[in-house]
């Protein structure tokens, strides 16, 4: 017997070759019904964009189609935190980096008070 089915089959405790009969067929029909159901997921191809990516006609400020981040009519707002009015490169600004030695960056020890 599949072990699979011994699996199933355990759990109910059989008493008679009749249910034995009766788990085994309803165990083919829930598996039957798994790999149907495996099988349309497969089925299925990847999902398609409704339309392809144009740099020139998406604008990075607004998210909006149809126009470019240098000629948009909205405020600025910082892409990180939502903030209107300000840019992110001035809302959030790089780090610099600290004094290197070499190719390593120096490790400044803490001040002692």
């Amino acid at each position: 017997m599949d072990p699979d089915y011994r699996l199933y089959i355990r759990l109910h405790k059989v008493t008679s070759v009749h249910e034995l009969s009766a788990h085994a067929s309803e165990y083919e029909e829930i598996n039957r019904q798994r790999h149907q159901r495996e099988e349309k997921k497969t089925a299925t191809g990847p999902t398609v964009a409704a339309t392809e990516y144009n740099r020139n006609d998406c604008c990075w400020r607004c998210k909006q189609r149809g126009h470019t981040r240098a000629y948009c009519k909205r405020p600025p707002k910082c892409s990180r935190c939502g903030k209107d009015g300000v840019l992110t490169r001035d809302c959030h600004p790089p780090t610099e980096n600290g004094p290197r030695a070499g190719n390593v960056a120096a490790v400044t020890p803490p001040e002692s008070a």
